[in-house]
């Protein structure tokens, strides 16, 4: 296992700014500790492929399996997963699978929400530690390393 760090978060129904943002800033940041990222927006080209697919229903499905097996393929190569649960950042549902998929694997789950969200019992029941600011949930990240 590598120094990486899975970078979890909403992508469906976000806009590319909205999913990237944050990953650049804790990418820039924690490369700075030789820490690298696994960001799964670089897969961005596969998802805008479905847009181009929703009628071909074999071809969605095989981009949407390719996509999943990717991704669960880095959160096994990662020590620690940093994942956006902020209820303003998307719907959430592969954030979840990935978090079980993450806890199951026995990784370090670092959570980053807002002050005033809700979060489910059953992600704050994987997470190892939640913080309410992209920085400190970075910090944290760092003291695993």
């Amino acid at each position: 296992m590598k120094n990486q760090v899975y970078l979890a978060g909403p992508m469906e129904d976000c806009s590319t700014d909205h999913m990237t943002g944050w990953r650049t800033i804790a990418s820039d940041y924690l490369d700075m500790s030789d820490i690298s990222c696994l960001d799964p927006t670089r897969r961005v080209s596969f998802h805008d492929q479905l847009g181009d697919n929703l009628q071909d229903v074999t071809k969605t499905m095989n981009i949407c399996k390719r996509i999943f097996k990717q991704d669960l393929h880095d959160i096994a190569d990662s020590r620690v997963v940093l994942a956006d649960v902020r209820r303003d950042s998307g719907r959430g549902t592969g954030t979840s699978m990935e978090l079980m998929f993450a806890h199951m694997k026995n990784k370090i789950i670092v959570l980053w929400a807002d002050d005033n969200d809700f979060i489910h019992p059953f992600l704050e029941a994987m997470a190892t530690e939640k913080h309410y600011t992209l920085e400190d949930a970075v910090d944290a990240v760092q003291e695993y390393y």
